[in-house]
Formats: structure tokens, sequence, C-alpha cells
């Protein structure tokens, strides 16, 4: 099997890194620098979550490949369509200071013996090796442009095992949808005094926030939705919606059945393993 690294730093943070390393336009800009097409079989989100695929078009061939694991600090994937008789994909970030350092890491195994062998060493490595660099860069622009983007944290508030979600009274374009609470950092404040605000406007309850859940995501008017984690400081709180038109509390099985918000939906992965 033949294996290839490739490394680099990039100046934003690891949330931030991790969130343009998922968006579909990483795969097809860093690809089409090289002259391979590449397309996101998904729906609209713009992260990829497990189960998505990616296919590739090179040299003539298509190489199908899905997602299997896409966590804040990791994204792997394996073939599942191509002429190659096996693919992995993995990349791993690790904060360092205030940069990220990415390590990509590629193996396959090419079919007709010494002929495949001997294709990869004069042609093969080179190619990804030019695609593992087209990746880190198009993740380097990508996350280095959302780096100074505001702050909207979100609050994944989890008791006895349950998840807070609330509908959406308005606007009427979002009326009746499911989000997390949350809302903008201001001035002054560091993001879990936002959460605590957040939640105190939004839900009548004082939390205590306990980590960071996933990537961070992009949002459509310029900012960035960071998740934070949080409890119930007073376990015999009972939240109230203040300004939407209900909330619940979730299982894990009940997460796929509400209307999301698309911002929100990707975050069910995440969501769903917080809850096991």
């Amino acid at each position: 099997m033949a294996v290839l690294r490739n490394t680099g730093l990039i100046e934003a943070p690891l949330a931030t890194v991790g969130a343009a390393l998922r968006h579909t336009r990483t795969a097809e800009t860093g690809l089409a620098a090289l002259g391979v097409r590449g397309e996101a079989l998904t729906g609209a989100d713009s992260l990829l979550v497990p189960g998505d695929e990616l296919a590739f078009r090179l040299a003539g061939f298509i190489l199908t490949t899905r997602i299997v694991r896409a966590d804040a600090d990791r994204l792997s994937s394996v073939l599942v369509g191509g002429p190659l008789r096996r693919l992995e994909h993995d990349t791993v970030l690790a904060q360092v200071g205030p940069r990220t350092l990415l390590t990509d890491s590629v193996r396959w195994t090419t079919p007709l013996g010494v002929l495949g062998r001997f294709g990869d060493v004069a042609v093969g490595r080179k190619l990804v090796l030019d695609v593992l660099a087209a990746r880190v860069r198009a993740v380097r622009e990508l996350a280095e442009s959302w780096a100074s983007r505001t702050i909207v944290v979100g609050t994944a508030l989890v008791h006895e095992g349950r998840l807070l979600a609330q509908q959406r009274s308005y606007p009427a374009a979002h009326a009746g949808r499911w989000e997390l609470p949350g809302g903008r950092v201001e001035a002054g404040e560091d993001e879990a005094d936002a959460v605590v605000r957040e939640c105190r406007e939004e839900l009548d309850v004082d939390v205590r926030p306990t980590g960071r859940l996933g990537t961070d995501v992009p949002l459509d008017n310029g900012m960035l939705l960071r998740i934070h984690t949080a409890e119930l400081k007073d376990p015999g709180q009972v939240p109230r919606a203040v300004e939407h038109r209900e909330v619940r509390w979730l299982t894990a099985a009940d997460l796929p059945t509400l209307d999301w918000l698309e911002t929100d939906r990707v975050l069910l992965h995440d969501l769903r393993a917080l809850l096991r």
C-alpha cells in the first residue's frame, strides 16, 4: 500500500480550520487548480457530514469517496467507487498556539500488480502530493478569511441525557423550524459569557458552560456559529420559551424528526454523539 503525507500551518483557530476543511468548496476549488474536476454529492448543507460522498474525475476515471468521520479535529473518507482497490484519506488537526497544524494522509492500493506500482512511482505519487498541497492552500485561504468574522454562539444544553431545542416564531421564513439557543457575542463579552446571557434571555434559566462541540459553521450573514455545551446551574429550573414558540427536550432518536434550520442541521451528527 502506498502512503503519502503533507502538513501545513494555518493562521486560524482549530474550530475554524475544521469548518474550512469540511466545506464542500474546499474539495472543489483545491482540485480545480490541478485540472481535476470534483463535486460534492450532497444536499444543500455547506459542511460535509458522515455519509456524504464526493466524486472526482481524474484521468478519465471517476473516483467516489464517502465521508466516514467528521469530528472537530479530524475528517476521514474511504473509496466506494473507482479503479483503485483501496483509497483512504485522513486529515488531522492540532492547535499550535494561535495556529492550527493540518496533517493530510492518503493510503491507496492500485490494481495491476507490478505495472500498477510502477505507475504509482512514475505518476501517482506526484499527483497525490500536488492534490494534498492544493487542499492545504484551499483550507488555508478559506479558514484565514473566516478567522476575523464575528462569532455567534449556540448552546447545546443537556440535562439528564436530553438536549434542549427551541422552535422559531419569527421571521416568517423560519417560523416553525428548530434551532439551538444562542446569539451574537457582544462587545466586552467572551463566548462563555454570551452563552450564559443568551440562555437567560431566551430560556429564563442560568447555565454553566462545559466545553465546545464540533467545528465552526459559516453563516450566510458573514458570521461564524460556534457551539458550546452547557448544563443547568440549578437542575430544578425549567426552561421556558421567552422569545420562541416552544422549547423541547430531545433524545438522540428525536433529533432527525424535527425540521431544523439548515445551519443547525449540519450539527446533528455531533449532537447525536453528545447524547450518546
